[in-house]
């Protein structure tokens, strides 16, 4: 299970974080209302699909932004030299094939399979929370210590 394996993670690093379970959050507002937290701090995990590939992508940013897709789609370009063309993926194929539910993704692609890219401003705040698998756990954490573990090569401008 993918909380596990994030709570493992973070226990092996021996980061600080606060788990928390709660009742079902499917946004980023109603997670934000349980937690008693702002929206900011937020780092929503969003699976995203190549129209003509079918492969998927992970885009994390914070919880009040929306995805600008031209800058993920040309830092994709730049990786890879074709263009992209990017999809919200279907909610019943993320549940297929990697079993988790809009509103509790993850912002750990890698632990997953997907190859991930995050927003410059998850890491505008001292710490950020986000689902743990599922819509009614959580987790939070510094933001310095998320940063620690992900690839930092994907960190761009990706949000609007």
């Amino acid at each position: 299970m993918i909380k596990d394996k994030i709570l493992n993670l973070l226990k092996q690093n021996n980061f600080e974080f606060k788990y928390m379970e709660h009742e079902p959050t499917p946004t980023s507002a109603d997670s934000a209302r349980i937690r008693g937290t702002r929206i900011e701090q937020g780092a929503k995990a969003i699976i995203l699909k190549s129209k003509k590939t079918g492969k998927n992508y992970m885009l994390v940013l914070s919880g009040h932004l929306k995805i600008n897709f031209k800058a993920i789609e040309s830092r994709l370009k730049e990786i890879y030299g074709v263009k992209e063309e990017l999809t919200f993926e279907n909610p019943d194929v993320i549940f297929e094939k990697y079993g988790v539910k809009i509103g509790g993704v993850p912002p750990f692609g890698e632990l997953m399979g997907i190859e991930t890219y995050y927003d410059q401003n998850v890491f505008s705040n001292e710490v950020i929370d986000f689902n743990c698998g599922n819509q009614t756990c959580s987790v939070e954490m510094k933001a310095e210590d998320y940063r620690k573990i992900i690839n930092q090569d994907n960190i761009g401008e990706f949000s609007k």
